[in-house]
């Protein structure tokens, strides 16, 4: 911890735009990186796709010192593209949700305005909630994704057995120190908070949170150490 600690904003930012070139799955040309005194990058510019938008963030941060990331990244097709209508954008979601065995398609409902891609219904779990998300955002002409599915668990589990699974899978995971951090459910929703080493270690926390059975929301106040 301590190297990063001491890493200068200039050497992080020459390692988020290497770490953008490596990656082939972002037009990483048009991103601009800025990088502040407390290791906060900051990323804008322009990108073709909400999926190409997201790895770049993720890319960000899997670079040494980053503490936050403010993803101000806009989406647009290049011009040589051309660009699908809202309705062609639904029918091709619908579509990919249909044909997926872990999603029931029937219980949710699509609207494309303007390239946004709004979520309505509802889905059995909270990784459920979050897989038609990024089962949709890599469909050309989606700009960003408004998610508002609801999550209705099937059967009753209580908060205390939530609270324990949690925190026994949290356990048993190498890439934590459960130690630092606390579990709480209210009503299915988990509150995770304390401190964790990096963001691999965040998103990793709320992975399980989101995958284990009854969580129907997961709030992260999880600090990555400084």
């Amino acid at each position: 911890m301590a190297d990063e600690r001491k890493r200068k904003p200039e050497d992080i930012r020459r390692d988020v735009y290497s770490q953008l070139a490596w990656d082939n799955r972002v037009g990483h040309t048009n991103i601009l990186v800025k990088v502040t005194d407390d290791g906060t990058v900051i990323l804008s510019g322009m990108v073709s796709s909400h999926n190409d938008r997201l790895e770049a963030e993720e890319d960000a941060y899997a670079v040494s010192g980053v503490k936050k990331v403010e993803n101000r990244l806009t989406v647009s097709l290049p011009p040589e593209y051309p660009v699908p209508g809202d309705e062609d954008i639904a029918a091709q979601i619908v579509n990919l949700l249909q044909w997926n065995p872990t999603i029931d398609a029937s219980r949710i409902e699509v609207v494309v305005t303007n390239g946004i891609l709004t979520l309505m219904g509802s889905v059995d779990s909270v990784w459920q909630k979050y897989r038609v998300e990024h089962l949709a955002e890599d469909i050309a002409g989606v700009i960003s994704v408004d998610n508002r599915l609801g999550v209705k668990p099937v059967g009753e589990v209580s908060d205390e057995d939530i609270r324990k699974d949690i925190l026994a899978t949290l356990a048993r995971n190498s890439f934590i120190d459960a130690s630092n951090i606390s579990v709480s459910a209210k009503n299915g929703v988990v509150t995770l908070s304390g401190v964790v080493e990096n963001h691999l270690a965040q998103s990793t926390a709320i992975n399980i949170a989101c995958n284990t059975n009854g969580v129907i929301d997961v709030h992260d106040n999880l600090e990555i150490a400084q």
